[in-house]
């Protein structure tokens, strides 16, 4: 069974190597996100969290995004660069090296 496993950006113990299985999917509470290296993960988007308001509607904050998805689509190595911080601003990258089983 595939796994949703949620990275907050306060996390600053994370492992050199996150290793990871087909089909898993990574959600970083980031601002932006993608794939420098590796085909082993797949980049689903670059999402605004909204809500379902009590008449139906989709309500959705202005301002910049709140969570990137990735999902590891075969066994292989990627390198991730997963943005935090304000992007127009002061914007901070980290990299993080995935396998996938």
């Amino acid at each position: 069974m595939s796994r949703l496993i949620d990275i907050q950006p306060a996390q600053q113990d994370l492992p050199q190597e996150l290793v990871v299985e087909v089909g898993d999917v990574l959600r970083f509470a980031a601002t932006g996100g993608h794939i420098r290296t590796g085909a082993a993960i797949e980049l689903i988007g670059i999402l605004t969290e909204s809500v379902l308001g009590t008449n139906g509607q989709v309500l959705s904050p202005m301002g910049a995004p709140g969570a990137v998805l990735f999902r590891a689509n075969e066994a292989g190595r990627a390198v991730l660069d997963i943005v935090t911080g304000d992007p127009w601003q002061s914007p901070t990258t980290r990299s993080l090296n995935v396998r996938v089983t």
